[in-house]
């Protein structure tokens, strides 16, 4: 994941606890320093008659300063210094800057206590619209957004921004406009709205460099470092040159803190570009200053990002004591959710060590805290895992029930996008008719006299509403048809395997199912699991691509060569299964060695001219009252007897 330089948030539906507070952070940092010159300003134009009121603004802004100044490290603090603050202001009869003042309380709170800060931010919205002031709104808004954030409710944060940003351009407020944007493009980059998230924080970064905001620009450029380096746009050596941009000015600054965020997005960028030995080092560069900062979110983030590193390179005994130091990190920072978090790497982990039991009980205790707090999108991580650990212990129904599950919680992902889309189209439109409204009523109480003018405009705005209704319809009804379109093509992704262009696990063992389902109608079906002989050699000899290359040749092979009716799925690794309806056992084991005499007769690439390569299968016929697990368990015997055997052969059960 990327941390944000400031109060930034991940590119994925995972975000760490440093991420959040950053965001905090660097929006407090630039309304401190408009505060403070807010503050010089009243306290040098104030004219005598009015020092008395000029005394009050000026305490007002001084306690909202120290209340920013000190938010990030003792919030308590700084909630009763924002209260004080609107106690002056009230005394002083100045309610804007009440408004201002509850708007910081509410601010505070939500970093506090995101619940109790959502009734303070709907009172506040109400009181800022009835006097017309939508700078007020904006702010009110901002603050019922990130509560909704921090409460998991990501969906209605969306269209909270999406008002917030609408009210900042009403109020013709720059410096809201441009944190309104910036909290909306962000929100957009974690839904997946990839181009309007950056045009959002192209807007904003231009607005904080009219302004003179300097924090406000290097917040914005590093939210759009961390849209290019989202895998899904995968723009990383262009996140970089930003992230590295971002680096010199802090460092140039002695910003400390943002030198160890940029570093770490720095390395997440590498890793995900494959650059595996570039980014170990800036990990542990931010773990450092971290540790030097006392940051204990920023150095526990960096431990489960080196151990992921070092299991992809082949070391999970040295990742395995990172993860469990993370762990212990985040528990004694109070952070849950960051804790579930690394247990399902972690679990990843115990996996390639060879401890499935253990893998399984860090991801049982994963998916009962993502369950208990409906995360779909962390839960499918766990369910996918689950899934691949329970096939490798050869337990299928397992296997098949977390797959059901996987399947399950990805449908309701889809489901969720759609109705947000469709929500935010509605929240649209009736903003848009409420706003006619209150436009006619104006319009009524100005020019009462004025009847029959009155009366066009009324059927003009009429025609307007139907008009806008007919388009939002015919939207709506196009958005319906891209989210299908997107649905066929996102689960064509999730049913086919990357390497072989073939059906992958989960789409094989469906298929499967469906077939043992016919053996209740006197169906025959015969089933062929092989894999590639010697796979670790050749992945030694001639590297992993040059195993990639191998597998690739040999689904090709014998995709090419069984009937019309038959399927061939990968189902990890070097083990395939072929699916054959309709066929008996004499039928499937002669098709068996027909395929294992094309594959040794085959040549591959980078081969030596006498180096050969041979499968092994195992052939299983379809009996009745069978189910997916026992077909497959002999079959896997079969499978294990012509290894036994001496490889390169085919065995019936």
């Amino acid at each position: 994941m990327t941390r944000q330089q400031a109060p930034g948030r991940s590119p994925r539906p995972v975000a760490a606890g440093r991420a959040a507070s950053r965001r905090r952070e660097t929006i407090r940092r630039i309304r401190m320093n408009a505060l403070c010159l807010a503050a010089c300003l009243v306290a040098v134009l104030a004219a005598p008659a009015r020092a008395q009121h000029a005394r009050a603004n000026n305490e007002v802004l001084t306690l909202l300063s120290r209340a920013e100044a000190v938010q990030l490290g003792n919030p308590q603090e700084a909630l009763s210094l924002a209260r004080r603050a609107v106690t002056v202001a009230d005394r002083a009869g100045a309610q804007a800057l009440v408004r201002r003042a509850e708007a910081a309380v509410c601010e505070i709170t939500a970093d506090i206590d995101p619940q109790a800060a959502l009734p303070l931010a709907e009172d506040g919205e109400q009181a800022s619209r009835a006097v017309g002031d939508m700078r007020g709104v904006a702010r009110f808004l901002g603050c019922q957004g990130y509560a909704l954030e921090r409460l998991g409710k990501s969906h209605e944060a969306a269209l909270v921004h999406e008002n917030a940003v609408a009210a900042a351009e009403r109020a013709s407020d720059k410096a809201a406009l441009a944190d309104a944007l910036a909290m909306r493009g962000e929100s957009r980059h974690y839904h997946g709205r990839y181009d309007e998230a950056i045009a959002d924080l192209d807007r904003a970064y231009a607005l904080n460099r009219d302004l003179g905001r300097k924090a406000g620009q290097q917040y914005a450029l590093n939210a759009i470092a961390n849209v290019y380096s989202d895998t899904n746009v995968a723009e990383f050596d262009k996140a970089i040159g930003y992230y590295r941009q971002l680096l010199k000015d802090n460092e140039a600054a002695g910003q400390r803190s943002e030198v160890a965020t940029m570093l770490f997005n720095i390395a997440t960028a590498n890793v995900q570009k494959g650059r595996l030995d570039e980014a170990l080092p800036d990990f542990r560069r931010a773990m450092a200053i971290d540790l030097e900062l006392g940051n204990t979110a920023g150095v526990a983030e960096s431990e489960r990002s080196i151990g992921l590193v070092l299991a992809k390179q082949g070391r999970p005994e040295d990742a395995l004591p990172l993860m469990d130091s993370a762990i212990a990190r985040y528990r004694a920072a109070g952070s849950d959710e960051s804790v579930a978090r690394v247990r399902i790497s972690r679990a990843g982990i115990l996996q390639a060590l060879g401890r499935p039991r253990d893998a399984l009980a860090d991801l049982a205790i994963a998916e009962r805290y993502f369950h208990d707090r409906n995360n779909p999108r962390l839960l499918a991580q766990v369910y996918e895992s689950q899934a691949d650990l329970h096939a490798e212990a050869g337990d299928w129904r397992k296997a098949y029930d977390a797959l059901k599950a996987y399947r399950t919680t990805q449908e309701l992902l889809e489901a969720r996008a759609r109705e947000e889309q469709g929500s935010r189209l509605r929240v649209q439109f009736d903003t848009a008719k409420k706003e006619q409204e209150n436009r006619e009523l104006l319009i009524e109480n100005a020019h009462r006299g004025e009847a029959l003018r009155n009366a066009e405009r009324m059927r003009a705005l009429q025609r307007l509403t139907i008009l806008l209704g007919t388009a939002l319809v015919v939207l709506l009804a196009a958005m319906a048809i891209l989210q299908v379109r997107r649905g066929f093509h996102l689960r064509r992704l999730a049913m086919t395997d990357e390497l072989t262009g073939m059906p992958n696990r989960r789409s094989i063992l469906e298929r499967l199912e469906r077939e043992v389902a016919a053996l209740r109608d006197g169906r025959a079906l015969a089933v062929v699991a092989f894999d590639v002989d010697h796979f670790k050699r050749i992945n030694d000899v001639h590297g992993h691509h040059g195993g990639d290359r191998v597998l690739r040749s040999i689904a090709d092979i014998i995709g090419r060569a069984l009937p019309a009716n038959a399927r061939l799925g990968r189902m990890g690794g070097e083990e395939f299964l072929i699916v054959l309806p309709a066929c008996g056992a004499d039928a499937a084991f002669a098709l068996a060695e027909r395929l294992r005499a094309l594959v040794a007769e085959a040549r591959f690439d980078g081969f030596a001219a006498d180096e050969r390569v041979t499968i092994s299968l195992g052939v299983s016929e379809g009996l009745p009252g069978d189910d997916v697990e026992a077909l497959l368990r002999r079959a896997d015997a079969a499978l294990y007897r012509a290894k036994g055997d001496g490889r390169d052969r085919a065995v019936r059960s």
